[in-house]
């Protein structure tokens, strides 16, 4: 049995941003019961020299929509811009629902077809790596995706929002 690049690509997004998007709105809410700000929540760090939870959501969401336009042959200097916006757990359910929408409208026989596909991307000042489209993502794109997620996950956690397994796999 094969599976399809496109299923996993946009199976396993769509099954991430459900599960952030539940453990952000129980985050408001625990936000809403505590009488807290969101800020409290939405600026929190695992450790001072990594990115907030806000960032964590931010850039996951520009990541899986560029990702896919990648994966459907956008060229590198034509991706999508998608500027880091989002300072309430609104504008970031909001942020992650459109960007959902984004993954899922993209063309499953394109993406299946530019598996063998080989392109540069960009990894840091003056770096590139040279990626096929099945390795970009299984190997580059669903590591950063659940990475970022987890991330997020484990900041809401350590503010004590009352989040779990099943909240996290989207179920």
């Amino acid at each position: 049995m094969t599976t399809a690049l496109s299923q996993i690509f946009k199976g396993s997004t769509a099954q991430a941003f459900r599960g952030l998007t539940t453990i952000l709105g129980k985050a408001k809410a625990a936000a809403e019961a505590a009488g807290t700000a969101e800020e409290a929540y939405l600026g929190a760090r695992l450790f001072p020299d990594m990115n907030d939870l806000k960032w964590q959501v931010q850039m996951i969401t520009e990541f899986a929509v560029r990702g896919a336009a990648r994966m459907t042959g956008v060229a590198t200097d034509d991706l999508p811009d998608m500027p880091m916006e989002g300072d309430t757990f609104d504008a970031l359910m909001a942020r992650v629902a459109d960007c959902a929408a984004q993954v899922a409208a993209t063309d499953n026989a394109t993406i299946d077809g530019n598996a063998g596909m080989t392109f540069s991307m960009p990894v840091g000042p003056e770096q590139t790596m040279e990626l096929d489209g099945e390795t970009y993502v299984l190997s580059f794109f669903l590591p950063n995706l659940y990475f970022h997620i987890t991330t997020a996950y484990n900041l809401l956690r350590m503010q004590g929002v009352e989040v779990g397994k099943r909240d996290y796999m989207g179920m």
